[in-house]
């Protein structure tokens, strides 16, 4: 796809989309789409340099695409954020846990990034955190598709709050983090059904008086011997819930439309849209903002 400006624009429109179809089936009151913060001195690649590095660079085409993002969500009403040094999983995870500290009951967020899993809320949570892939057939059928505590379990055999734990023993070689030698996610699931954290495998790993360990004995070596690897990984992997975010400084900045009524958001998205040539969209705004006072 080509605007008349030659903008490829094949990307942009998937992505918008998917922001069309979510107001439309989600009907959220607060939304945010949140962007890579990029930056030469990410706080991850400090952690460990290699971070990523087995990842290719996008083709220009898509890169030009990315720098429209932003302007075309909020055209749509949808808040953009980013932080330069941070990755969008740590703003993503500082939201939600904003969104918990006001008293949301729902919060959904379309990812298909595992490292999110741990946001997933278990039991004991009054605020629902569901995760859904970033596809319009998963949004319009949310409980089909949702990763809920039980299905976070299924998928990797630990519940949310053990996903970092998890990725910090098996490694993540989408993200060039490297797993503990002999450890794979069997002997990871084992491991965690009998410590609650890698911190606590790693304090009786290295404890000479006690003598049982869940597993074999070189399990126990390969867990003692790779501590600064495990806490490494531990660093990359547990995301970062408390960050001062650019452009936000209260929940409300997030509602949907922006400041503006139901006619006056269809009115700015029709707007965004036809900038962008994207016709086969417009028939599908005037339901996406029916929500909105």
């Amino acid at each position: 796809m080509t605007t008349k400006d030659g903008l490829v624009t094949n990307g942009l429109f998937g992505f918008c989309r998917i922001l069309l179809t979510s107001l439309e089936h989600i009907k959220p009151s607060h939304a945010a789409c949140v962007l890579e913060g990029g930056g030469d001195h990410s706080t991850k690649l400090q952690i460990y340099p290699s971070y990523k590095a087995n990842r290719k660079s996008p083709d220009s085409d898509l890169a030009v695409q990315f720098g429209h993002m932003a302007p075309l969500s909020e055209g749509i009403g949808i808040k953009a954020l980013s932080k330069e040094g941070y990755e969008a999983d740590d703003v993503i995870a500082t939201l939600v846990k904003k969104a918990i500290d006001e008293g949301f009951e729902d919060v959904v967020i379309l990812s298909n990034d595992k490292d999110l899993l741990q946001l997933v809320s278990e039991e004991d949570s009054k605020t629902i955190v569901r995760i859904i892939p970033p596809k319009t057939a998963a949004i319009k059928s949310i409980s089909d598709a949702q990763m809920d505590a039980q299905r976070v379990y299924d998928k990797l055999g630990v519940w949310p709050k053990q996903v970092p734990d998890y990725l910090a023993l098996v490694g993540d070689s989408s993200d060039n983090i490297p797993g503990v030698p002999s450890i794979g996610p069997k002997s990871a699931q084992s491991l965690l059904q009998n410590f609650a954290s890698v911190e606590e495998m790693h304090e009786v790993a290295t404890d000479s008086s006690i003598e049982e360990f869940p597993l074999s004995k070189s399990r126990r070596e390969e867990v003692a011997k790779h501590r600064d690897r495990i806490e490494m990984n531990l660093a990359l992997v547990r995301l970062c819930d408390d960050l001062s975010i650019p452009d936000y400084e209260e929940i409300d900045d997030l509602r949907v439309g922006l400041g503006l009524s139901a006619n006056e958001a269809i009115n700015a998205a029709s707007k965004a849209v036809d900038s962008y040539e994207f016709a086969s969209l417009k028939k599908t705004i005037k339901d996406c903002y029916q929500h909105i006072p």
